[in-house]
C-alpha cells in the first residue's frame, strides 16, 4: 500500500516538473534566478552606480562630488609647461639681417654689427622680451641684461615693428668670424600683454651666417 502511494507522489511531481519546465514564464523565472545567484556581486555595483533621470537632468545615485571652479591662482600653477599657452599665440616675429628696407647694409666682418628686426602683426599692444644668444664652435654667449638680454621689453604698438641696429657682438664671436668658424645668432622670445601677463614662450629661431654672400640667413 505504501509503495503505491509512492509511485502516486513520484507521478504527481513529475507532471508537475513537466509542466514548470515546458513553461516560458517558468523557464525564464528559473534562469533569472540563476544569474541573480551566480553574479550578485556585479548586479550590486551596477545597482549602486545606476544612473536615474530626475528634472534637472542624469543624475548619479550616490550623487557624486560636484564640479568646482578652479581658483586663478591654482589654474596658473596646472598650466602644462609648453611653449606656447593654450589658445594664446600672438602674431610677434624677430629676426636677423645684414639689410633692411631703406637701411644701410652691414658687412658683418667690417662693421661687426647686425640689424635686430621686431613686429607686432596685431590690433594690440604686446610687452616683448627678448633673450640673444651667440654660439660658435665649442662657445656660447648670452647678451646679460638690456633690450637684448630678456630684462628690458620691446614695447610693440598695433601692426607696428622696430629696427634697431644696437646688437653688440662679443669678442669671442669676432674672432671665430675671423677664422670663418660657423657664427650663430638665437633669438628666444617672450611675449605679454600691456598687464605683462604672459601671451606666449615662443619657439627660439637661430640665424647663422653665411660668409661667401655676406648675409645672415635662417636655419630650418
Amino acid at each position: 500500500m505504501s509503495y503505491n502511494i509512492l509511485v502516486q507522489i513520484f507521478g504527481i511531481i513529475d507532471d508537475y516538473l513537466k509542466l514548470i519546465l515546458t513553461s516560458w514564464p517558468a523557464v525564464i523565472l528559473i534562469l533569472f534566478l540563476f544569474i541573480l545567484l551566480r553574479h550578485r556581486e556585479a548586479i550590486d555595483y551596477f545597482i549602486k552606480n545606476i544612473k536615474i533621470v530626475s528634472p534637472k537632468g542624469i543624475e548619479t545615485h550616490p550623487p557624486g562630488p560636484k564640479e568646482v571652479p578652479v581658483p586663478k591662482e591654482e589654474r596658473e600653477t596646472l598650466r602644462p609647461e609648453t611653449d606656447t599657452t593654450q589658445n594664446k599665440i600672438a602674431l610677434v616675429e624677430c629676426k636677423i639681417a645684414h639689410a633692411l628696407p631703406g637701411t644701410v647694409v652691414f658687412d658683418f666682418l667690417r662693421d661687426w654689427k647686425v640689424w635686430f628686426w621686431i613686429a607686432n602683426r596685431e590690433p594690440k599692444k604686446y610687452r616683448a622680451y627678448v633673450k640673444i644668444k651667440f654660439t660658435t664652435d665649442g662657445y656660447e654667449e648670452e647678451v646679460p641684461e638690456g633690450y637684448y638680454g630678456g630684462t628690458t621689453a620691446w614695447n610693440l604698438n598695433a601692426f607696428s615693428g622696430i629696427q634697431a641696429p644696437g646688437l653688440g657682438i662679443p669678442e669671442k664671436i669676432k674672432e671665430a668670424a675671423s677664422q670663418r668658424k660657423k657664427i650663430k645668432i638665437e633669438i628666444n622670445c617672450t611675449v605679454k600683454d600691456e598687464n605683462d601677463e604672459l601671451v606666449e614662450k615662443k619657439l627660439p629661431t637661430v640665424y647663422a651666417y653665411e660668409y661667401e654672400s655676406k648675409y645672415w640667413y635662417l636655419e630650418p
